[in-house]
């Protein structure tokens, strides 16, 4: 394994932070830089301030040329030390504030994800639970289905036998075989729905 790769024998990735971590991490710094920031912004309007006063010092010859130069490079090599200072704070704010967004965007990817995972899990448990009662329904319909070609075998055998009329034995079959063309409608919606169902839950 090559050096600085980031990954242990496996694959796992040893540098990886929980997005949580990471907010957590940055929180901190991200304040304490904030308060460094604010302050450094002030000192420098401090600076600034002082600049234009001793500007006004030298216009009404409260200080000399001399003095004026020497304070005010004083407070420029002040003003430049902490124009570089806040430079370097606001590059690290950045930073941080780009860690702190990737972070929220993981974890904003990672919910919508688990509630992705739960709602799967619950369409699969409804469908596993209508499967079960429409699978019985199904083992219903094909034992009527039994029953009734019993039944026309019956009939049937009557007729052959003479213990029934013409007339009753057409009745009895038009109304069997009704019966069987609404069992195969039937069975056919359920065995749809039940192959739907299937699919849901294999997913």
């Amino acid at each position: 394994m090559s050096h600085g790769s980031g990954f242990r024998q496996g694959g796992e990735d040893y540098l990886y932070l929980d997005p949580k971590e990471v907010l957590a991490q940055y929180s901190v710094e991200w304040v304490a830089l904030r308060q460094s920031y604010e302050e450094v912004k002030a000192r420098l309007l401090q600076v600034q301030t002082e600049l234009t006063a001793l500007d006004q010092k030298l216009k009404k010859g409260e200080i000399t040329e001399q003095e004026h130069l020497q304070q005010y490079r004083e407070r420029w090599t002040t003003s430049t030390q902490m124009i570089e200072v806040k430079r370097e704070v606001e590059s690290r704010l950045y930073d941080i504030q780009r860690e702190i967004r990737a972070a929220n965007k993981k974890l904003k990817e990672m919910e919508e994800e688990k509630l992705k995972r739960e709602h799967i899990e619950q369409e699969k448990s409804n469908a596993l639970v209508e499967w079960m009662a429409l699978k019985q329904g199904f083992d219903l319909v094909m034992e009527r289905r039994k029953n009734i070609t019993t039944e026309m075998d019956k009939i049937e055998l009557r007729r052959r036998a003479d213990k029934i009329s013409d007339a009753e034995y057409r009745g009895a079959r038009v109304a069997q075989i009704r019966q069987l063309a609404e069992l195969r409608t039937l069975e056919t919606d359920i065995k749809n729905r039940l192959g739907e169902l299937l699919e849901i839950i294999r997913k």
